[in-house]
C-alpha cells in the first residue's frame, strides 16, 4: 500500500509558534505563598517547559511518521523523486530533527538562567529572550517545513497498490485509449477525454482473479524519445513498468486519430520491450471501429506478428476477450496465482 498515505498536515512554523506560546500564556499555577520572584520564575520556567513539549513533540511527530524512503519500496521512492526531490525532503527532515536538539538546548540554558532570576521583571526578560531564540530558529526552519508540506501532500495521492497482488499495466502513446480500456475490463473509473495527456498519474482498476485478484494500471501517455528527455508524468509510468509489471498490454491506434504516426508507436514499444526484457508485452490495435483495412493490415505487418488482438475501447468490441487471453497467456499472472493460491490454501 503507499506508505505515505497516512502522513498528517504539516504545520508551518508560524502556526506550530503560535500554537506553543498561546498555550503557555494561559498556562497558571497553583497558588502559592512563595516569594514573588520565586513565583515569578517557577511560572516562566513553566512555560518554557510547555512551549518544549508542544514544539517538540509536533516536530518529532513529523520526522517519526514520515517513512523511511530507504525502507520502502523503489516504485514509490521513485516516484517520490517525481514529485518533491527525494534529498531536499530527506535535507528538510534532518533540519527538523536538528532545531528540535538545539530548541531543548535553548530551553535547558534558560531554564538554567530562570532558576537564579531575583525579579519578576529579570524572569519574564528571561523567558522572552528564550521565545525569540526559538522563533529565530523557526524562521530558518519554515522554509524546510514547507518542502516536507508539499511533500506530504503530494505523496498522500499516490496509489496504492498491493504488491503481492498480479498488476498489468496499460502502457502507450497519450490518446491511443489506455483509460477507456480500463475503465472497460476493471473498477477504475479514470477521466476519458479526447485529448493527450488527460491522464497525469497512475490509476488503480482491480479485475477478478483467483484467489485475491488482480491489478491493472492506467498510465500516464509516453512519448517516443529518450528517457533523459521525458517529463516527470512519463517518468512515473516507467516506475510502474519497471517496479510493478507482470505483463504490459500496449495499445497502438492504427489510425492517426491519437495525432501520433504509426512507426513513432512502434518505436515506444520495441523501446520498452527492449528496456524491459523480462516483462511480458501483449500489443493490441485499438480504434477498429474507424480503422479501415489498410491501415489494419499496414500495422500488423509493421508488428511482425500474424495475429494481433483488434478492440475497439470506444464500443467494446473485443476488449474483454483480448483482456481475459492476456490474462490467462501470462507466465508472469500464473506464477503469482500459484503462490497465492499455496497462501490462501495453507491453514
Amino acid at each position: 500500500m503507499n506508505p505515505f498515505r497516512k502522513l498528517r498536515y504539516i504545520p508551518s512554523g508560524k502556526v506550530l509558534l503560535d500554537t506553543a506560546f498561546s498555550r503557555a500564556s494561559k498556562l497558571t499555577l497553583p497558588k502559592s505563598k512563595r516569594a514573588t520572584h520565586i513565583r515569578a520564575r517557577e511560572r516562566e520556567i513553566a512555560k518554557l517547559k510547555l512551549v518544549q513539549e508542544v514544539l517538540c513533540s509536533r516536530l518529532e511527530e513529523i520526522v517519526k511518521h514520515f517513512p523511511s524512503f530507504d525502507q520502502i519500496h523503489p516504485f514509490y521512492s521513485t516516484l517520490a523523486e517525481t514529485v518533491v526531490s527525494v534529498d531536499q525532503v530527506r535535507q528538510a527532515l534532518a533540519s527538523v530533527s536538528t532545531s528540535i536538539r538545539v530548541i531543548k538546548g535553548i530551553i535547558q540554558d534558560s531554564r538554567r538562567k530562570l532558576s537564579k532570576a531575583q525579579t519578576t521583571i529579570e524572569a519574564r526578560q528571561l523567558r522572552r529572550a528564550a521565545y525569540g531564540r526559538i522563533s529565530s530558529i523557526f524562521r530558518r526552519l519554515d522554509p524546510r517545513l514547507e518542502t516536507i508540506q508539499l511533500a506530504a501532500k503530494e505523496y498522500r495521492r499516490f496509489p496504492s497498490i498491493r504488491l503481492e497482488l498480479p498488476v498489468i499495466v496499460v502502457a502507450g502513446f497519450p490518446n491511443v485509449g489506455k483509460s477507456s480500456f480500463v475503465a472497460q475490463i476493471s473498477s477504475a473509473q479514470p477521466e476519458v477525454a479526447e485529448y493527450p495527456f488527460t491522464t497525469k498519474g497512475i490509476s488503480v482498476g482491480h479485475f477478478p482473479l483467483d484467489p485475491l485478484g488482480g491489478q491493472i494500471l492506467d498510465l500516464p501517455g509516453l512519448l517516443d524519445r529518450p528517457m533523459a528527455k521525458r517529463n516527470p508524468i512519463e517518468q512515473r509510468a516507467i516506475a510502474a513498468i519497471q517496479y510493478l509489471a507482470d505483463c504490459i498490454v500496449f495499445l497502438i491506434d492504427p489510425t492517426w486519430a491519437c495525432g501520433y504516426e504509426l512507426t513513432s508507436q512502434l518505436s515506444l514499444l520495441h523501446e520498452i520491450q527492449g528496456t524491459f526484457p523480462s516483462v511480458e508485452v501483449f500489443p493490441f490495435l485499438n480504434k477498429i471501429d474507424i480503422a479501415n483495412k489498410e491501415e489494419i493490415t499496414r500495422a500488423t505487418e509493421l508488428l511482425g506478428v500474424e495475429v494481433v488482438p483488434l478492440i475497439s475501447t470506444l464500443t467494446g468490441e473485443g476488449v474483454k476477450q483480448a483482456f481475459e487471453g492476456i490474462v490467462n497467456q501470462s507466465m508472469s499472472i500464473k506464477a503469482k496465482q500459484e503462490i497465492l493460491q499455496k497462501q490462501h490454501l495453507q491453514p
